[in-house]
C-alpha cells in the first residue's frame, strides 16, 4: 500500500538521481584562464617583472650592509623620539586604570597620525615613541592632549631624545 504522505518509504524505491536518457547537454570543454604569467628565459614565472637577484649579488648587499648598516630610527633623535607617563600604579580601581590606559593610548594614536610607533608599558609607566621628522612637535602634541589627565592624576612626564641632534636650534 503506497504511503498517504507521498514520501517514499520502505515500500517504494526512492526516485534515481541519474535521467533514464541520455544527458541532454554536453559537458563544456575545460575554460582556461583569461589571463597568462609571463615566464622568464629560466621558465620560472616573472612576476614581480624583474629578476631575482644572485646570490652573488645578494653577497654583495650583505657585505655592504655590515660594513655600513642603514641609518636606523631606534636612538631618540630627531627622528624618534619618546614620552614617558609614570604614575600609573596609583589607581587602584583596575578598570578606571584600563580606561586611563586607553585614553593614553588614543591620545597617541591621534597624535602619531599614522607614523610609525613604539609603545612600552609597565604597572607604573608607558613610554610612547614616535618617529618622523616631526616626531618632537608630536610629543609635543600628545603631552598637551594628556595635559588635564596628567594635572587630575598627578602622573609625571619626561621626554627623551638626543640632544646632539637638537645643537643647532640651541644656538
Amino acid at each position: 500500500m503506497p504511503d498517504p504522505t507521498g514520501i517514499p518509504g520502505d515500500d517504494e524505491p526512492a526516485p534515481s538521481a541519474e535521467p533514464d536518457g541520455p544527458d541532454p547537454t554536453p559537458d563544456p570543454a575545460p575554460s582556461r584562464p583569461s589571463y597568462t604569467v609571463p615566464t622568464r628565459p629560466d621558465g620560472w614565472p616573472d612576476l614581480l617583472g624583474r629578476r631575482p637577484l644572485s646570490s652573488t649579488d645578494r653577497a654583495r648587499l650583505r657585505a655592504r650592509l655590515e660594513e655600513r648598516p642603514p641609518d636606523a630610527l631606534d636612538a631618540p633623535g630627531p627622528f624618534l623620539c619618546y614620552l614617558t607617563i609614570d604614575g600609573l600604579d596609583r589607581e587602584t580601581d583596575p578598570a578606571k586604570a584600563t580606561r586611563l590606559r586607553g585614553r593614553i593610548h588614543a591620545a597617541a594614536r591621534t597624535a602619531a597620525e599614522q607614523r610609525h610607533t613604539t609603545y612600552h608599558t609597565t604597572d607604573s609607566a608607558i613610554t610612547i615613541g614616535i618617529a618622523g621628522p616631526d616626531a618632537q612637535q608630536r610629543i609635543d602634541q600628545l603631552r598637551a592632549a594628556l595635559a588635564k589627565l596628567t594635572t587630575k592624576h598627578g602622573w609625571t612626564t619626561c621626554d627623551m631624545r638626543d640632544p646632539e641632534a637638537y645643537d643647532d636650534e640651541e644656538q
